[in-house]
């Protein structure tokens, strides 16, 4: 049975570098990364979120067209908004795929400077821009909570993504047991 992998954590905890070392070390596993499709869209810099709501759709129907061909789908997104994590969990249904919810976090000491010092791409740089507009660090460490809230409530599993090794073992025995 395929699987969603769905890699959920603040910005700058490292979802996008896990899910693609994950994938590395499985081969035919897509990485699904809306951040990045959502940079294929013109304009997107100045509508961030609108774009983002027009590329969740695409990355639906494309990572559900995915895992219907029986391989699996690495999601590293940040969704704090259950009903937006309903329709992920659905999507994988919908293919015959588990899901499997995980919610990456660090202790807020090295969230922050994970989060100033990560690679600077045109992606990073409008993230760290609207994190700034809208409360800055404040706004991170809420968001970490928000999303370790969800996780008990969805009975995701926490991993500390401290070590890269460790987390990586972490992600591949959870998708063993789908």
């Amino acid at each position: 049975m395929p699987t969603l992998l769905h890699l959920n954590g603040p910005s700058g905890v490292g979802k996008s570098t896990l899910a693609r070392a994950h994938a590395a070390r499985h081969p035919g596993m897509l990485v699904c990364d809306i951040d990045e499709l959502r940079s294929w869209v013109s304009g997107w810099e100045h509508d961030f979120v609108g774009t983002g709501e027009a590329v969740r759709a695409s990355a639906l129907a494309l990572l559900t067209a995915y895992l219907g061909t029986g391989r699996d789908v690495v999601l590293p997104q940040l969704i704090v908004t259950p009903a937006q994590v309903e329709r992920f969990e659905a999507a994988a249904a919908a293919a015959g795929a588990s899901y499997v919810g995980v919610v990456l976090d660090v202790a807020p000491d090295l969230l922050l400077p994970r989060l100033r010092e990560r690679t600077r791409t045109p992606v990073t740089d409008v993230v760290s821009r609207i994190i700034e507009e809208r409360g800055g660090d404040d706004l991170v460490l809420e968001g970490r909570r928000q999303l370790l809230d969800l996780a008990q409530e969805h009975g995701w599993t926490v991993v500390d993504a401290t070590e890269r090794e460790a987390a990586l073992t972490a992600l591949a025995a959870l998708v063993a047991r789908g």
